[in-house]
């Protein structure tokens, strides 16, 4: 049973991460390299704490005992008497390979190593570790912000056993998230896939001239987007008739882009140094306003989209018991 976490990592994911964790019952210590970095993670807990509440989002415990269930530390050796570990440092493979191997050695034998990877290989990531230890290492990828958007993916390693995976799977369930399994190592994994497939999609009608940045926002968002926003892509097809939908990609399939294309429409904004809400402007501008201002307003927003998802998913899933 998993009842205290580590996550490697104070930054975006791992405080949503460990934000998910104590506001669902379960103590976590954040352990990074940079002690500084632990009063801003404090300030942000309370400021989503705020934000949660005054959405409507009501926790059973209150809010001093959930920040008292978060502890800090810059020593990873204080993370061995956790039950599972999530590994959420920066994307670079070496990194991640030592601290792997410092958890090996540190942790007890029954801790389970996780990582939160989105583009490297479980398989090169655990290399170094001990073979025993390879029966208890999964892939947990969640998606930022993580303490708000549902979906964990989950990945097996070769050798993780399926007690393991399904101790993971059953804990995460328990905190509130939604998980599916991943049952083949592949980049991307599958949301980041889709995700990938409609941005290029979508910049190759931009970059083409077919249609504007905001009419193209505008069709996402009041068209697909809307829908996604009740169902998935499969429920959406069923309603719409699978003879109808085997038609359209008959004829659709042809005339999309399936190129690796450069975007200028993208390029020539990353060269402008125009990176997005982080440098104030983008494809749209974000005048008046730090980058965290806009971030807090995107996430209220997205606890209110929360709200009315854990109704609908709660409401499949009944149907489905």
């Amino acid at each position: 049973m998993v009842e205290n976490v580590g996550v490697i990592g104070s930054g975006t994911m791992g405080f949503g991460i460990a934000f998910q964790f104590i506001t669902n019952g379960t103590q976590v210590t954040i352990q990074d390299i940079r002690s500084e970095a632990f009063e801003l993670a404090k300030e942000k807990l309370k400021t989503y704490l705020t934000i949660f509440r005054e959405e409507g989002v009501l926790f059973t415990d209150t809010e001093e005992v959930i920040i008292d269930r978060l502890k800090f530390t810059t020593k990873i050796e204080d993370l061995k008497h956790c039950n599972l570990i999530i590994e959420s440092a920066t994307e670079n493979l070496e990194l991640k390979q030592k601290i792997f191997k410092q958890l090996d050695e540190v942790c007890d034998e029954k801790t389970i190593l996780t990582s939160n990877t989105s583009s490297l290989k479980l398989s090169e990531i655990t290399r170094d570790i001990s073979e025993s230890r390879k029966q208890r290492v999964l892939l947990t990828h969640f998606f930022n912000p993580a303490h708000i958007v549902p979906l964990v993916e989950l990945l097996k390693a070769p050798e993780t056993s399926q007690e393991v995976y399904n101790e993971v799977d059953t804990f995460m369930k328990k905190v509130g998230k939604v998980t599916i399994e991943v049952k083949k190592e592949v980049p991307g994994l599958v949301a980041n896939r889709i995700q990938t497939a409609l941005a290029r999609e979508a910049l190759a009608l931009l970059e083409d001239g077919i249609v504007s940045e905001q009419d193209l926002e505008n069709a996402i968002f009041a068209g697909p987007g809307f829908r996604f926003s009740t169902s998935g892509l499969l429920k959406i097809m069923d309603f719409g008739g699978l003879d109808v939908w085997n038609i359209v990609l008959d004829q659709l399939q042809p005339v999309l882009e399936s190129n690796i294309r450069s975007f200028e429409v993208l390029k020539d904004k990353v060269q402008a140094n125009k990176f997005g809400v982080k440098t104030s402007q983008g494809f749209f501008e974000y005048p008046g306003k730090s980058l965290d201002s806009y971030v807090v307003e995107r996430d209220r927003s997205l606890v209110q989209q929360l709200n009315t998802f854990k109704k609908i998913f709660n409401a499949k899933e009944h149907e489905h018991a």
